[in-house]
């Protein structure tokens, strides 16, 4: 029985440090974070005259990438890259991909490219709309006009 219980806690030992749990982890916890925020501010009358609740969501996360990109990609050791799976790519992977557009935008105004981050900026939010008017023509292609 120790035998078996020292292979499990290894095995266990092994499953906790893949980068796909760590993933898995923070992309749940950013997903139940932004379904909790967008029903708290939707459960208040201001929160329903204007989208706060993606706004404070994007901007938050926005921050949040922000402040661990330079903390765990440039100030802390490489051997804790990991913890960036956790909070850079899962949680706000989870919680906003909008926080990964705004860091990719600023890497370009960072290498003094401020032409490239205004054209990634105009052409994202452009394409974005075309791409749910797109979707959304198509969806009522199929099922019919609500």
């Amino acid at each position: 029985m120790g035998e078996q219980f020292g292979r499990l806690r290894a095995w266990l030992g092994r499953l906790a440090r893949h980068k796909m749990v760590w993933l898995i982890v923070g992309g749940a916890a950013g997903t139940v974070l932004r379904y909790w925020i967008s029903q708290w501010v939707g459960s208040h009358a201001w929160g329903r005259v204007f989208p706060w609740g993606t706004f404070i969501i994007n901007v938050s996360g926005s921050f949040v990438l922000g402040f661990a990109a330079l903390l765990i990609r440039e100030r802390l050791r490489p051997e804790h890259g990991d913890l960036y799976l956790l909070i850079g790519t899962g949680f706000c992977g989870g919680y906003t991909t909008f926080s990964t557009f705004e860091l990719e935008t600023w890497n370009w105004v960072q290498k003094g490219s401020w032409p490239l981050a205004l054209v990634n900026v105009a052409g994202s939010v452009a394409a974005g709309f075309v791409g749910v008017a797109l979707g959304w023509k198509l969806a009522e292609g199929i099922f019919g006009p609500r």
